[in-house]
């Protein structure tokens, strides 16, 4: 395997890499939502506070963003006649959010997933009070999957059949999955149980259903970062080493390219990475199917 390329680098931290239409974007600590095309890096757009994460409704061309310090869910519109940025959602039953840490976005069901873990150390384990929430974008309706139980709730992603939610609890160290087994009703247990590091932080899905896993760690325990890769039945299949990355906080695989992977790290400076991921042999990740 190739060492990562750094594609974009900020004095500010990085979070939530997605690929849209050939360009990544990354959110900024500083409030920049940053576009990386054709090799050049631009400012598409600035939100006020501290976007943490952000996803794109391709189709409406509409940008969503989850706003730590701002507690809420904000909504921008790429339109010549109208760049304002919305407070989308900010509440759940008339309680202030604690601050959104990640978006997952599904056209397929029309709804926006969002963990609610308030800022870093907020909700840790002597405070489990975060949340996973779903919201419905057509007629706003919000409820929760998991209310006010979680730990640092952080990252979350959501497999090919559009049924099954990941949830990286960093807080407790491990992935929560999360099963549709009906419309609207959603089961959830503990997936897979980490020892080991600080906690998981992030969380992607390849085309080919296996799971990787950000494992966090602060850069003065270690210098590398590690990336697991679990088959569909939760068994380690393969580990990632990436020496002198160890703080990392978003995955997301690319569209164009299903072999490439967009990392953020925040050990020095903010970084946004393309790494070129080998599938594990076929005989591995089949492993005890």
């Amino acid at each position: 395997m190739s060492a990562p390329q750094i594609i974009v680098e900020q004095q500010s931290q990085l979070n939530s890499p997605i690929e849209v239409d050939g360009a990544v974007y990354v959110a900024a600590q500083n409030g920049e939502i940053i576009q990386y095309k054709d090799e050049k890096q631009i400012t598409f757009f600035h939100v006020a506070s501290q976007p943490h994460s952000i996803k794109m409704d391709n189709k409406n061309k509409v940008f969503y963003v989850a706003n730590m310090a701002r507690q809420c869910i904000q909504k921008f519109c790429q339109d010549e006649n109208n760049d304002e940025i919305i407070d989308f959602i900010n509440e759940f039953e008339g309680m202030p959010l604690l601050g959104p840490n990640s978006l997952l976005l599904s056209p397929k069901n029309n709804m926006i997933f969002f963990t609610d873990s308030g800022p870093f150390g907020e909700t840790a384990i002597d405070n489990c009070k975060g949340s996973l929430f779903a919201a419905d974008l057509e007629n706003l309706t919000c409820k929760a999957l998991a209310l006010y139980c979680l730990s640092f709730p952080s990252g979350i992603c959501m497999g090919n059949d559009q049924k099954t939610i990941y949830l990286c609890e960093t807080g407790k160290n491990r992935i929560l999955r999360f099963v549709q087994a009906k419309a609207e009703i959603y089961h959830f247990s503990v997936y897979i149980q980490f020892q080991g590091r600080f906690g998981p932080m992030a969380c992607a899905v390849s085309s080919t259903d296996l799971l990787y896993v950000a494992r966090y760690e602060f850069s003065q325990v270690t210098d590398d970062g590690l990336i697991s890769v679990y088959n569909q039945n939760g068994i380690n299949i393969d580990n990632i080493i990436l020496p002198q990355y160890p703080e990392l906080t978003g995955l997301a695989f690319s569209v164009e390219k299903p072999g490439v992977l967009y990392i953020t790290e925040n050990s020095q400076k903010g970084k946004c990475l393309k790494l070129n991921v080998t599938p594990p042999d076929k005989k591995d990740k089949d492993k005890f199917k």
